[in-house]
């Protein structure tokens, strides 16, 4: 199905649509996506351009007001101008201008979420009209950036009777500004290699050359969505609503294009990065019921999703050659590789909830929904080739029995190479909670639950062909066959009965059962006491355990002691554990399980080492701790900081051994009066990750999987801490001296990576050669940075009592150190690795703008 991005007229229609069909239709909050509208030009979508009012947050008294928290209520705006137009009233705001970037302007991350451009911009219109009478109002608003970065919206409706909403957003996402595609027909599912270069016959000399000489250009995806909804009353106790929404996806970005791994064996093989072709688009719809009377209430609802891609794959021409580690043996001259893109899918919700009030101020609910998420798309053939795939023994690459290495592309370049021609697979799932809370006494809260959740998995896939009567996947796009004796990715009783590869797709079905009991008790007027009991059995089928239980309890304290502080405390403990742990559940999948199979001489490699545990499913320890206070020192001031602990302790030799997460924020807030408020923002967070793995020692064909035999030697064991830390950093200042306005917002955001590891043995690392000698050893890569600060300083002039001028200045400095990408600005070729992306760059830009403010 192919995706076509109207033209802004046509992609209007849904909003001339509002106000044609608004007596029938109106749009819900409380349900879908994109309730909220705005842009990183104001992302506030106008509320922060508003003035306040002089009154402050309340005519009866003097003053700032605090929630019973202590946290400052903002203020809310002055009065619009408002116009009489007989039956009708009407406000709003216009604010239009230009901007000028300068600087590094065209940077990827200058630009990811925002299309900056020099020109006139439609900062916001906001207007609203409004009938006293009958309650009936209309609103539009908009904003204009860019082609790429805008939003439109309408409103209709009548107060307590309906309302309808249409709009359409675009949103780019910039990915890479110095991308330089070795392909022609970047955006497009075919890539061809340009003049100048050969398929299957290039030199690595040769495509460096013309990556060379290609311009840097952008990689892109920019998300156009149009939506329409409503929500009507049907009668004081009945509501619908449904709303309806399309998203469209345009443009390419760096991806992957393999053709064997390229690292243990020089001038051989491919790891390409190709620019992957994006072209889909998401309808999202939900509709439903809802009845609410003094006792009861309802929801009956339905959503639904569907996805659509244009392509069903994309094929890129491969520049180099492979040869066949086989001495005297050759290689088949493959020239093009595929990539299958994301299936077209379908899901279906229906979900029912009741609520019914309880004596004892308490109440019952229950909510039941079942669905389906299917797939049913074209599955493509498995390999794209002419002639012969594989190895040819003695340099022959005529097929025969003297060739059981070599392939006939006809019989696997076909659909009638699959077992079958559509995907057919489907989820089956079903929900079931309940909830109930009472409150026995003014001072005690009691509160349970139970939920019940399930996936089946309908349907699998056997990969057979027909027409060969092989069994599994063509692996790299027969590259890693063509190199590699036996590792095709095949297997058959009669000529490759010994094979061990992948020939089933893998259900997991999955059953979770939650249980839940707690307490809040009211110690006088200052204390308030909680906890809760939590239970969790998680049920995975082909996985290592098919049983998982986590027992939780959580513990709070909320001290209000004194009116200048609040203070809350949490702490929760949690610990998992299940049944035995399976290392190898996946006998079924591979080809061990079909008739025929025959073990190697040795005895069948191991899938992995025995002490292998997924974090996922491993025995895990939890504390957390947060510690949050609230303290107003002065009316018209608040402090706010918090503390927070997350240790987690895995019961893992070999996989994720602890991750453990500290972090810590002090806020300040100040309005001395409504026309001034200044804030300042501190936070610092650090996280540590670290596990363990071991180095085969036999290549892959070692058969005991126990840690410390032959195969996985304690000598090649390795450990790895990935640590990382954050810092950020925020002030902002809005003052009025007479009817001048002055803003002022900074920002500051600060990563480091940093990855060290160490090893038992030199056989433990992936290039042994790089360190001397045998024995243990440690090292580190280099630390990963990204630093990021922002400055804005607006003046807004008051020209007429309508009408006012704000100048700003938005400047903002980043600063990248990627190693993964050292090196790139001068070569993206390394022997048959060939790379689009040159990687994020540090940048300098700056944007001023003018904006004229009108209040319409």
């Amino acid at each position: 199905m192919s995706t076509i991005r109207l033209p802004l007229p046509l992609r209007a229609l849904p909003l001339a649509l509002t106000f044609a069909l608004a007596p029938a239709i109106a749009a819900d909050t409380g349900v879908g996506v994109d309730t909220w509208r705005a842009n990183k030009f104001d992302p506030s979508a106008g509320a922060a351009s508003q003035s306040v009012d002089h009154r402050g947050t309340s005519w009866l008294r003097s003053g700032e007001l605090h929630t019973p928290t202590g946290y400052l209520y903002m203020c809310p705006a002055e009065d619009p101008h408002v116009d009489d137009f007989g039956a009708w009233i009407g406000y709003g705001v216009l604010q239009i201008g230009a901007v000028a970037t300068s600087g590094d302007d065209r940077n990827a991350l200058w630009n990811r979420y925002v299309d900056w451009d020099s020109g006139l911009v439609l900062g916001l219109l906001d207007y609203t009209w409004q009938r006293p009478a009958d309650g009936t109002y209309a609103n539009v608003r908009a904003s204009r950036i860019s082609e790429d970065d805008q939003y439109y919206q309408a409103v209709f409706g009548r107060a307590g009777s309906y309302k309808v909403q249409a709009f359409l957003r675009d949103m780019p996402n910039v990915l890479s500004r110095n991308a330089r595609s070795l392909w022609d027909g970047v955006g497009s599912n075919t890539l061809t290699l340009p003049a100048g270069l050969t398929p299957a016959a290039s030199t690595p000399q040769q495509v460096a050359t013309v990556i060379a000489a290609r311009p840097d250009q952008s990689l892109s995806v920019t998300r156009s969505k149009q939506g329409l909804g409503f929500n009507m009353y049907l009668s004081p106790q009945w509501t619908a609503y449904a709303n309806l929404a399309d998203e469209q996806r345009s443009g390419a970005r760096p991806y992957g294009g393999p053709f064997f791994f390229n690292y243990p064996f020089p001038a051989n093989g491919g790891v390409l990065e190709t620019p992957k072709p994006i072209d889909d688009h998401t309808l999202n719809l939900n509709a439903g019921l809802r009845y609410a009377s003094r006792s009861w209430r309802m929801e009956l609802g339905y959503s639904g999703s569907f996805y659509r891609d244009r392509w069903t794959r994309y094929t890129y021409q491969m520049p180099f050659a492979l040869w066949a580690v086989v001495p005297g043996s050759a290689s088949a001259p493959l020239t093009t590789g595929q990539m299958a893109m994301e299936p077209d899918n379908d899901y279906h919700n229906v979900k029912a909830s009741f609520t019914r009030k309880l004596p004892l101020d308490g109440e019952i609910s229950l909510t039941a929904s079942a669905g389906r998420m299917s797939q049913d798309d074209t599955l493509i053939a498995p390999i794209d080739c002419q002639g012969v795939f594989g190895i040819g023994l003695g340099g022959n690459l005529a097929l025969g029995p003297a060739n059981p290495f070599l392939f006939d592309c006809s019989k696997w370049n076909t659909p009638a190479a699959l077992s079958r021609r559509t995907a057919d697979m489907s989820i089956d799932t079903t929900l079931l909670d309940a909830r109930a809370s009472l409150r026995p006494t003014a001072t005690l809260s009691l509160r349970g639950g139970l939920r019940f959740n399930r996936d089946d998995y309908r349907n699998g896939y056997l990969a057979w062909n027909p027409l060969t009567g092989d069994y599994g996947y063509i692996a790299e796009n027969g590259s890693q066959g063509s190199i590699v004796p036996g590792e095709v990715g095949l297997f058959n009783p009669l000529r490759m009965a010994s094979n061990l590869t992948r020939v089933r797709s893998m259900p997991l079905d999955l059953q979770t059962i939650d249980a839940d009991v707690g307490a809040d008790w009211r110690l006088g007027s200052a204390n308030t006491l909680g906890a809760t009991l939590a239970l969790n059995r998680f049920e995975p089928t082909n996985r290592e355990r098919t049983r998982l239980d986590d027992t939780s309890l959580k513990l709070t304290w909320v001290n209000r002691t004194t009116d200048w502080l609040t203070l809350r405390v949490n702490y929760t403990w949690k610990d998992s554990s299940g049944d035995r742990y399976n290392f190898d559940p996946y006998h079924h999948f591979y080809s061990t399980s079909l008739p025929g199979y025959v073990p190697p001489a040795a005895g069948t490699p191991s899938h992995t080492v025995e002490a292998m545990r997924k974090y996922d499913l491993s025995s895990r320890r939890t504390h957390k701790v947060d510690v949050m206070a609230t303290v107003m020192p002065r009316d018209d001031m608040t402090i706010s900081a918090s503390l927070r602990g997350d240790w987690n302790s895995y019961d893992a030799v070999i996989g994720r051994r602890a991750l453990n997460t500290n972090s810590a924020t002090l806020q300040w807030e100040w309005q001395p009066r409504p026309t001034t408020s200044l804030s300042l923002y501190g936070a610092w967070d650090r996280s540590q990750l670290s596990l363990s793995n071991v180095q085969d020692q036999q290549a892959g064909a070692g058969v005991d999987p126990s840690l410390g035999g032959p195969n996985y030697a304690l000598i090649g064991q390795w450990w790895l801490r990935d640590s990382q830390r954050n810092l950020y950093g925020g002030a902002t200042l809005d003052h009025r001296i007479g009817h001048v306005r002055i803003d002022a917002n900074w920002n500051y955001v600060q990563s480091r990576g940093l990855d060290d590891y160490s090893y038992a043995g030199s056989s433990a690392l992936a290039y042994p050669g790089t360190v001397t000698g045998t024995g243990p050893g440690s090292g580190g890569f280099p630390a990963m940075t990204y630093r990021v600060q922002s400055f804005t300083v607006g003046v807004t002039v008051p020209i007429h009592q309508r009408v006012s001028l704000r100048v700003f200045d938005y400047y903002e400095r980043g600063h990248v150190s990627d190693w993964h990408y050292a090196g790139f600005d001068a070569n993206r070729v390394y022997d048959h690795r060939v790379y689009t992306d040159g990687g994020p760059q540090s940048y300098r830009a700056n944007l001023v703008g003018v904006l004229l403010n009108v209040k319409l």
